[in-house]
């Protein structure tokens, strides 16, 4: 077997891809994963253990007790695995894919931790150690350690964070605002029903919803399922009545948020095909191509006013919210729920 060649451990290390190897910093809300990686070299009579093997006789472990961890869990590496630096908001590092890959080590393995309430209610921190167990050439189990009281201590700290709290820019917490961001985009009619007569006035403007901070950024957004793709959420109709015989007046403030919004995708200029809706569930007017230049981290909404005559007397008043979740770099969630007020966008409230 290969560790019957194995004569003993050479060298071990535990540590992070924090600028201190030896601190890592995590938001325990379930989707945050901090790297750690072990590098393990070992004294050898032939040919060793493989990869794979080293892997599977290699578990974390508590420093300070020798016992396994019990506040962090490892997984498979998810979209969150960001270096959180809190003394250093000013810079964000994103993890790499591949193990660390420092050659100084024969073997370099890396773990995902994470935490949340369900494993640590009260958010507890912990010092992850390593434990390497194996069967030597003459059958002994040797259990090889750097938890506290060991020959070769090794340890990174994982100080835990509760999930981060976002509000409205009249809270305490870090705000998420919307702002105007252009009051005349370039858009066009691509499509009508045979009941439009004329389109006699529209315009459009288009939102910014961000978190205001230079150092917290949404990288993710997911829309509720009661938002149609690309119809109004958001419905202000009113009608003047008849203009003449068949010809009905419908004036029109409608909200969208574009399900093709791109986001942590750059600076990215796009055309977002909307449905003009005039009866609530999805009967458009007409729809309209609307040119968006959208920056990093924000969430582009969009508000048209149109000026319909057609033949068609049968129009619905649709007053409502839209809720939608983003998630910030480090996977903390927020949950948004938007409306209008004065034919402005605002922020009714933030979970």
């Amino acid at each position: 077997m290969s560790w019957d060649n194995v004569e003993g451990v050479s060298s071990v290390q535990i540590w992070t891809d924090n600028p201190d190897m030896t601190q890592a910093y995590l938001f325990a809300n379930g989707n945050h994963q901090v790297k750690l990686t072990i590098g393990v070299s070992l004294s050898l009579s032939g040919e060793g253990p493989t990869y794979e093997e080293v892997k599977t006789a290699l578990s974390l472990i508590d420093f300070e007790t020798g016992a396994g961890i019990s506040h962090l869990k490892t997984g498979d590496k998810g979209e969150y695995a960001y270096v959180y630096q809190p003394n250093e908001v000013s810079s964000v590092k994103v993890l790499d894919t591949d193990a660390s890959g420092t050659g100084a080590y024969q073997y370099e393995v890396d773990y995902y931790l994470s935490s949340d309430s369900t494993i640590n209610e009260n958010y507890a921190s912990e010092k992850v150690a390593l434990l390497l167990t194996y069967i030597d050439g003459n059958g002994n189990k040797i259990d090889y350690q750097t938890a506290s009281g060991s020959k070769s201590q090794s340890y990174v700290a994982v100080t835990v964070y509760p999930p981060k709290k976002y509000g409205t820019s009249d809270s305490a917490s870090t705000p998420v605002i919307i702002t105007l961001k252009d009051d005349k985009p370039k858009y066009q009619v691509t499509n009508k029903t045979q009941n439009i007569d004329e389109i006699e006035d529209s315009s459009a403007e288009i939102y910014s919803l961000r978190i205001d901070d230079n150092y917290f950024r949404i990288i993710n957004f997911v829309t509720s399922n009661d938002i149609p793709s690309n119809h109004p959420f958001y419905i202000d109709g009113s009608s003047a009545g008849q203009e003449s015989v068949g010809h009905y007046r419908y004036a029109a403030n409608e909200a969208y948020i574009p399900t093709d919004n791109k986001i942590n995708q750059g600076y990215v200029s796009y055309n977002t095909v909307l449905n003009f809706d005039y009866n609530g569930d999805g009967g458009s007017l007409i729809t309209v191509s609307v040119t968006v230049t959208q920056e990093p981290n924000e969430l582009i909404l969009i508000k048209l006013w149109g000026d319909i005559l057609f033949s068609d007397e049968t129009f619905s008043n649709k007053k409502s919210t839209a809720s939608f979740s983003v998630v910030d770099q480090f996977g903390n969630l927020l949950n948004i729920e938007v409306g209008m007020t004065d034919g402005q966008f605002n922020i009714n409230s933030i979970t």
